[in-house]
């Protein structure tokens, strides 16, 4: 943790004090401010970030007020585009400077890495499409509109990729019931498996390979009355490992 100054009874600090980020959409990290009020009395506090136009934080500025005492912390996502040159960037907390590593997937990297857009028809705020290709169980994308069908998530890359497999994980209850899998291999969106009735809580599509720059999830409808949709990850991968050099 890097300690950034005191200012009156504010006190700023970022953990980490420095940060390793490979390119994509999805692929950066977060940075987390703390703002303490060290004083006797409440504040109102700001704190301040800049960035190079080469990586994107969601927020310029974080203002809280703090009572005498109180910490509030703050997760600031940190993120390169695809086609980012490699190299170290610099992030500018309350004036001080968090060094930004950057570069690209291995080409190894499965393909949630190595995508470059990922994008949906609506997104509820804290679940937005990256959440659906985080590797994380606890979250996932929810569409924001509720009710209404057909929904979309997508992934993409600058470079058509080899995809043959698709497995969707939505939630235990009130998970997804029904949706296609669509590719764009070049001619426009054509569906490759079309899944009716589900009540598992992990469903995985196998069709022949292709090459493709786009997948898309077409949800249409839900196992509930309060239907959303709700996606904790999409696995794309080619129908067998790809050997690499």
């Amino acid at each position: 943790m890097i300690a950034l100054g005191l200012v009156a009874a504010l006190l700023v600090s970022v953990d980490p004090g420095a940060l390793a980020i490979t390119t994509g959409q999805c692929n950066g990290s977060d940075l987390v401010v703390r703002m303490t009020n060290d004083g006797p009395e409440p504040i109102y506090a700001d704190a301040f970030l800049e960035a190079p136009a080469a990586l994107h934080l969601p927020r310029k500025m974080i203002s809280s007020w703090l009572p005498p005492g109180y910490t509030r912390s703050v997760p600031v996502a940190v993120r390169a585009a695809t086609g980012t040159p490699a190299g170290v960037y610099h992030v500018r907390v309350s004036g001080k400077d968090v060094p930004v590593t950057v570069r690209e997937p291995e080409p190894s990297a499965d393909l949630m890495r190595l995508a470059s857009r990922v994008s949906a028809s609506s997104a509820r705020a804290g679940s937005g499409a990256c959440a659906a290709i985080d590797g994380d169980p606890a979250t996932m994308w929810n569409d924001g509109t509720g009710k209404r069908w057909p929904d979309w998530w997508q992934m993409s890359w600058d470079r058509a990729q080899v995809v043959g497999k698709v497995e969707v994980v939505t939630t235990a209850s009130w998970g997804l019931r029904d949706w296609d899998v669509q590719v764009d291999a070049g001619a426009g969106w054509s569906t490759v498996a079309s899944v009716r009735g589900n009540v598992a809580v992990r469903n995985l599509s196998i069709f022949p390979s292709l090459r493709v720059k786009s997948v898309r999830i077409v949800t249409l409808a839900g196992n509930t009355v309060n239907d959303q949709s709700r996606l904790v990850e999409v696995i794309v991968s080619a129908p067998y490992p790809q050997r690499h050099g």
